[in-house]
């Protein structure tokens, strides 16, 4: 993506569903059928400013415990505002009530033309209507068909969600056993917060 995309956007994104490897969330989601719930639609935004990240993602302060990792304000702010922090073994996933994802498809069709596939705006939204996070992503026709089948997306937020690939490494190297370690390690620091939030399509 090019930087006068980045410079529309808020953070890093990816949307997956959640019995990726790099995520294994299936069959947690409480309350819930595992049957129908088992592959959810989910999103991640990783941010991209944030205490502590620098370009290849978050570094912990020299000689700071778990304990000692300094508080995340865009962590806090959300979770006032309802989100919850993801503890570092990962049980369940609840409903935030009032959160949206709000899916915009692009309105750039030269992208389209570059790249042989277009780019949705994601947009997560506090219960009052602000936006919380933006990201792009490739638009994925299956992920959006199972948004709009349950109404709901799994989001997950953080410094550490396993889509930045540490210094010198390619995608192809950065293996879904690494991303997921990463997702492992936000959550153990308590910078990652998550759940269930209503999806809005405006295609």
């Amino acid at each position: 993506m090019s930087p006068h995309h980045f410079e529309q956007v808020d953070d890093l994104g990816r949307i997956l569903f959640s019995d990726d490897p790099a995520l294994r969330l299936e069959g947690i989601l409480m309350g819930l059928d595992p049957a129908q719930t088992r592959r959810m639609p989910t999103a991640l935004f990783e941010f991209r400013h944030a205490l502590g990240v620098g370009y290849f993602g978050y570094v912990v302060p020299e000689g700071a415990s778990l304990d000692g990792i300094p508080e995340e304000p865009q962590i806090e702010g959300a979770i006032l505002f309802g989100m919850r922090r993801l503890p570092p073994e990962v049980s369940d996933l609840r409903w935030i009530p009032g959160w949206e994802l709000h899916a915009i498809p692009d309105e750039q069709p030269k992208l389209e033309r570059c790249y042989g596939y277009t780019y949705s705006r994601l947009e997560l939204r506090t219960p009052d209507g602000d936006i919380y996070s933006r990201t792009w992503v490739p638009h994925d026709p299956e992920w959006a068909a199972a948004a709009l089948r349950h109404g709901r997306v799994v989001c997950l937020c953080g410094v550490e969600l396993g889509i930045r690939a540490p210094y010198a490494m390619t995608d192809a190297q950065h293996t879904p056993r690494m991303r997921h370690e990463s997702f492992r390690r936000g959550c153990a620091m308590g910078l990652t917060i998550g759940g269930l939030v209503a999806y809005i399509d405006h295609q």
